[in-house]
């Protein structure tokens, strides 16, 4: 070993085929003594069977030893036609605590996403909250978790909960007022943190938290502040200081319960009507049957008959009237042979008697052409299959020329013969339903994009401490690997703020990537201090809208490939071009009908980054490289199931193959 590996600030070690280590510098007896061992000492037995495989594979392996707070990459290298290995470490401690905070945030992103989802298919609302409290204890890596519902008379009862011993959710009553932590959060209407139960001075644990050793916990008011709905809580049986963002989160979690409980009441009720209403038309339909085969089989008494028909007839036209939704029914050829009031004055604007004898299609100023082709489409599926499905209609009322949702139930009617002669109506306008879903999504988007506000702001935040720190050191590869790592950050930035930005005009799931590579490259321009000395730059991209599984990946490769190039390409003040291409090559799948919204098609892509410098050296082989961007690159690509391949020739190109998964979006209405 050279007297450059003694001065080398990361570990330097050499060891033998059996195991025992030749060498080490300065840096390299933390990593011995991790392995409680001298120079000329044998490694552990795991250490020299790594060894050995080297050796014998010419193939470089790397491991992470853990060092006390700090964590080390240690790559073993063999030397050709030597029977020992040379041992590399570099100190990995600072990225293994920010993937850490950008796992957390991830993980919370992904929770709220799940809630979302679960939001919007779960049946059971106790299931949600079962399922809610479970997540949320997984994501904060808590045990325990629970919901707690405010009972008139103050106290609160435990409707769903986690870790908890059995028979306590749905039963366990907990004490209110402002002297329990739930009381507390009520009264005070923000965020509750106790870090220790033993040093509380505001409140006292309640029996619940005692029994089960809890504490520290975090608890936020679920629904308006004014009249909540009650309490959600997490505790932990260890001292634990939470942080901000794991308030806000447990905060966002909250809203979407307190949404979900409000909607599930509106559903509620409105299939206690509905089946109030069903039951009620079931009844009198059969009455009317009954009265109907009477008539028709007392001959001898036609005239008291006809009475009773006259009153029947009158009686349906006041029981349709009595209905708080529009009513129609009309014959096989879309002509109205009656409909109740609320139908008539409320849909066409009309007197019964314009509308009776009318066909449905005289009617085009409320029926759009639109609404006449599903309507009609539904009508073909009643007679034919025997399938009555309710649909949605849009429908401009007369009443106050407003476009509003409708959800039609319909059924066939016959005559005494049995024969169907017809089709019966109902139509229950679910205009304010169809608000209150919209608001919930746009809801959830305005999260979205929060969420991927505070990402750009907390990694613009690592970005300048990265700075900061970097002015502390005089040596300039350390200078360098915290250059690099800010741009790795400030790459990963920019797709967060073109996610926050897409989301003012579309949605937040996707990006526009030319856009974000435009912004890269002009950053790391900026950030390499190039403008004047004959570097330029050239984009050939086509537009393309990726997710940020895909994206983010493909910045930080594209922010590698083309800081190697600035840094390494042009020497000595050289002139030269970088050029970024990026094409759709082909469409491999799809799935779907591509005339409605949520098909989805899989694009192939080829990546180009290129420059024409002096290209890479013949030895390197960029694969099993020690250049940490080089390996960051390749462990990218195949996260992205890409390939990559490299072309050497008048400079240095790398060729990029992905697929992306592009989906149309779901409209309302």
């Amino acid at each position: 070993m050279d007297q450059r590996a003694f001065q080398n600030p990361n570990p330097v070690l050499r060891a033998g085929a059996d195991g025992r280590v030749i060498y080490s510098n300065t840096a390299g007896e933390a990593l011995l003594r991790r392995w409680d061992i001298k120079v000329g000492e044998k490694l552990p037995h795991s250490v020299e069977n790594l060894i050995k495989r080297v050796i014998s594979r010419t193939d470089p392996e790397r491991t992470e030893v853990k060092v006390g707070k700090k964590v080390y990459l240690v790559a073993f290298y063999p030397v050709p036609g030597k029977e020992y290995v040379n041992i590399y470490g570099s100190d990995i401690s600072g990225q293994k605590k920010l993937g850490e905070k950008l796992r957390i945030k991830e993980k919370q992103y992904n929770a709220l996403y799940t809630l979302g989802k679960m939001a919007l298919k779960c049946e059971s609302l106790r299931a949600f909250m079962d399922e809610s409290v479970r997540l949320i204890a997984k994501t904060l890596d808590l045990e325990f978790c629970k919901i707690l519902e405010l009972t008139p008379d103050g106290n609160f009862l435990l409707r769903a909960g986690t870790g908890w011993k059995p028979g306590f959710a749905g039963r366990a009553v907990v004490e209110g007022g402002k002297w329990s932590q739930a009381g507390y959060t009520v009264f005070s209407k923000v965020p509750v943190i106790v870090r220790d139960f033993a040093e509380e001075s505001r409140f006292e644990a309640p029996e619940i938290l005692r029994e089960h050793d809890i504490v520290s916990g975090i608890s936020v008011i679920i629904g308006d502040v004014e009249k909540p709905f009650g309490v959600l809580s997490a505790h932990s049986m260890k001292k634990r200081k939470f942080a901000a963002d794991e308030t806000y989160f447990l905060n966002s979690v909250a809203f979407v319960i307190a949404e979900v409980i409000e909607r599930r009441h509106a559903e509620e009720e409105l299939s206690q009507y509905k089946e109030h209403l069903e039951e009620l038309v079931k009844e009198r339909t059969s009455e009317l049957t009954k009265i109907n085969e009477q008539l028709f089989s007392e001959v001898s008494i036609r005239k008291q008959v006809e009475k009773d028909l006259q009153n029947s007839v009158y009686f349906l036209e006041t029981f349709l009237d009595a209905i708080p939704s529009p009513v129609f029914y009309r014959n096989l050829e879309g002509i109205y042979q009656g409909c109740n009031e609320m139908f008539a004055r409320q849909i066409l604007g009309l007197p019964k008697e314009k509308i009776i004898g009318h066909s449905m299609y005289e009617f085009r100023d409320q029926y759009s052409e639109e609404a006449l082709n599903k309507s009609v489409y539904y009508d073909n599926l009643l007679l034919k299959e025997g399938k009555s499905l309710p649909h949605e209609l849009k429908i401009i009322c007369a009443i106050d020329r407003e476009l509003r949702d409708f959800l039609v139930h319909k059924a066939t009617y016959s005559n005494v013969a049995g024969k169907v002669i017809g089709i019966v109506g109902i139509m229950l306008d679910i205009t304010e339903r169809k608000k209150a879903e919209q608001a919930l999504l746009k809801t959830e988007e305005i999260r979205k994009k929060e969420i991927h506000h505070r990402i750009k702001n907390n990694l613009q935040v690592i970005s300048s401490l990265l700075s900061l720190q970097a002015e502390h050191f005089s040596d300039k590869k350390v200078k360098e690997s915290f250059h690099d790592s800010q741009n790795r950050v400030i790459s990963m930035s920019l797709i967060h703020e073109e996610l926050y930005k897409t989301g003012e005009t579309g949605s937040v799931e996707t990006f526009d990537f030319k856009a974000y590579i435009q912004k890269l490259a002009n950053e790391l321009f900026r950030s390499y201090m190039v403008g004047d000395e004959g570097i330029h730059l050239k984009l050939d991209m086509e537009s393309a809208f990726l997710g940020m599984d895909t994206g983010i990946p493909l910045g930080i490769i594209i922010n590698e490939l083309v800081s190697n190039s600035l840094k390494h390409a042009f020497p000595r003040g050289r002139g030269g071009e970088i050029q970024i291409k990026l094409h759709r090559t082909g469409i491999s799948q799809s799935k779907g009908n591509n005339r409605y919204p949520g098909s989805c098609e899989t694009s192939e892509f080829l990546l180009i980054v290129s420059d024409n410098g002096i290209g890479l050296p013949e030895d390197i082989d960029f694969r099993h490289t020690s250049s940490l961007g080089l390996q960051l690159v390749n462990i990218l690509v195949e996260q992205i199931n890409g390939s990559i391949e490299l072309k050497r020739g008048k400079g240095t190109e790398f060729r990029i193959k992905f697929r992306e998964e592009t989906c149309l979006e779901k409209k309302s209405g």
